[in-house]
């Protein structure tokens, strides 16, 4: 392509270009304040916007600095955006927190038509005061000066926090922001595992609070089963996560845990139209259970509740063995 250049991009699908891998861009402009000179590159092939707002919102600008390219992380409009609107600001509103009362004075006083006259000027001032070379030279600076103090920082911590890249680029000391960068993922890595740790745990520990009520209501039942009286079939709920539970009657729950195979509607009987269970010598001598206009009892709960209540029998006979034992 013609006015294009094989240039090397500081960063390769987002980390250090450890291998010099090249793109193709193409010389934007070159701009000055007069000490500090950037020259400003963008890509050759199709625009990195989908949606531009305007011509020259279509690409990424990149900053050459020592042999490679930064990515400046917006396109040239916003870039005089970012320049000029405070300046533009300053000259018609007094200042940026002023624009919101601007704004309305001008929609009391002349209506829509009144503010979009108005918006006009501004974004002509926006451009007027952002597409200065200076500003835009001294914007650049100033954020490329961020990125020197960070890596300055991680220098001084041993890699404790970010060492950023660019401003190692602008240091000239990429060999030691590598060493530094492995540093700071490994303690990255170590941080997160303490914090997922310290996470799980306060996540069983929240669980394990939620879940005491419906255990004991489990044992209760449990106990109830196994020494005869009235088992309500209230609802219990476990928690697996701070954000997911399941609730389910109690009466429900216990044929699951105990095996006992009880037809899908006979469940939902269960779960709708059971109040309670009376339990006594081993067997369930009745049960209360919601009327309604169309509802009725189960006989098959009879059926599926006194297996339940000789699993509970069996296994407490068997814990008593094997303590015996």
């Amino acid at each position: 392509m013609e006015g294009s250049k094989l240039m090397t991009p500081l960063f390769y699908d987002g980390n250090f270009n450890r291998e010099g891998r090249k793109m193709r861009l193409v010389l934007e402009r070159e701009i000055s304040d007069g000490a500090q000179t950037y020259r400003l590159w963008r890509s050759a092939g199709k625009p990195d916007l989908d949606y531009p707002r305007t011509e020259n919102d279509k690409y990424i600008l990149h900053v050459e600095i020592n042999g490679y390219l930064i990515p400046l992380g917006m396109t040239d409009f916003s870039l005089t955006d970012c320049c000029g609107f405070s300046p533009a600001a300053e000259k018609l509103y007094g200042g940026k927190d002023n624009r919101g009362k601007w704004i309305d004075a001008l929609r009391e006083s002349g209506g829509n038509d009144a503010v979009n006259a108005a918006l006009v000027e501004e974004r002509m001032e926006i451009e007027r005061f952002g597409s200065d070379p200076a500003r835009q030279t001294d914007y650049i600076r100033t954020l490329i000066n961020k990125r020197v103090d960070a890596y300055q920082k991680a220098k001084e911590n041993g890699g404790q926090t970010f060492p950023d890249f660019v401003g190692a680029l602008v240091m000239d000391d990429l060999a030691r922001c590598v060493e530094l960068s492995e540093v700071y993922q490994a303690k990255r890595k170590a941080d997160e595992a303490i914090r997922r740790t310290r996470a799980a745990e306060e996540e069983k520990a929240y669980c394990e609070k939620r879940n005491r009520p419906a255990e004991q209501a489990v044992s209760a039942a449990i106990q109830v089963i196994r020494e005869g009286g009235v088992l309500k079939n209230e609802t219990i709920t476990f928690y697996q996560s701070r954000y997911s539970s399941s609730s389910y009657s109690i009466v429900n729950y216990l044929m699951r845990q105990y095996h006992v195979d009880v037809p899908l509607r006979t469940q939902g009987w269960i779960n709708e139209m059971l109040a309670s269970a009376t339990i006594r010598n081993g067997r369930c001598e009745h049960y209360q259970f919601f009327h309604s206009k169309r509802g009725k009892g189960s006989q098959k709960f009879f059926e599926c509740m006194n297996h339940l209540i000789r699993a509970v029998v069996e296994q407490a006979q068997s814990e008593t063995k094997d303590g015996a034992a």
